[in-house]
């Protein structure tokens, strides 16, 4: 298992525009194909100004190419979006892909960078030629090699993040293990053993460190 960590550019309108305007950080925490012409993104804005991020949550709703919108306020600042675009060729390009997307964060110089997870060279360098092809401008960061364990224990913490800051660890609990399993497209069983091991890593490390 390797990650790779690409430097792009988006097309996606309404991300460069939030970017430009307002200082803000955007995150893709997931891409899933719909019906082969659309893509579900799941993402996390935060903002640096706490009044900017109406602003950048009303531009991402009046974009004409983002629809089904359900975006949440978790914290000031900082919000959590589902939508889905017709658009977002990189995102399509990403979800048809066998790169896995641990984390991508924008930069302030209006790019986005991926943290990818991947198995074999191939699948990367392809997707690296297909992003060039539609003017992208993708650079390769950094390739490395790790091992199965440290894979497992990104994705851990990444799900058990979210369903934190979703509520499910709230009481009584803002939301459910099975509308969990349908943001992160997998089974509720699944996700139930993913969260049972990371709560058992966050506790172990937690009384470790204060012991």
């Amino acid at each position: 298992m390797m990650e790779a960590v690409v430097s792009l550019t988006m097309p996606d309108k309404w991300i460069k525009e939030s970017l430009l305007e307002y200082p803000s950080v955007v995150k893709v925490i997931s891409s899933k194909p719909v019906n082969g012409k659309s893509v579900r993104d799941l993402v996390e804005i935060e903002v640096e100004k706490e009044e900017d991020l109406e602003k950048v949550m009303h531009s991402i709703k009046i974009s004409p190419n983002v629809f089904n919108v359900d975006i949440t306020a978790i914290e000031r600042g900082r919000a959590l979006a589902v939508f889905t675009t017709t658009k977002c060729i990189v995102c399509r390009l990403l979800a048809n892909t066998d790169c896995f997307l641990t984390s991508s964060t924008s930069t302030k110089q209006g790019r986005m960078q991926w943290t990818l997870l991947v198995s074999e060279k191939g699948p990367l360098q392809q997707l690296i030629v297909n992003l060039e092809k539609v003017g992208a401008d993708p650079k390769l960061v950094s390739l490395t090699e790790i091992g199965d364990k440290d894979a497992l224990t990104a994705r851990q913490e990444q799900i058990t993040k979210m369903a934190y800051e979703r509520g499910y660890f709230d009481f009584p609990r803002k939301i459910g293990l099975r509308q969990l399993a349908k943001i992160f497209g997998i089974s509720t069983s699944t996700l139930s053993e993913i969260l049972r091991k990371g709560q058992r890593r966050i506790m172990t490390r937690y009384f470790k460190e204060h012991s």
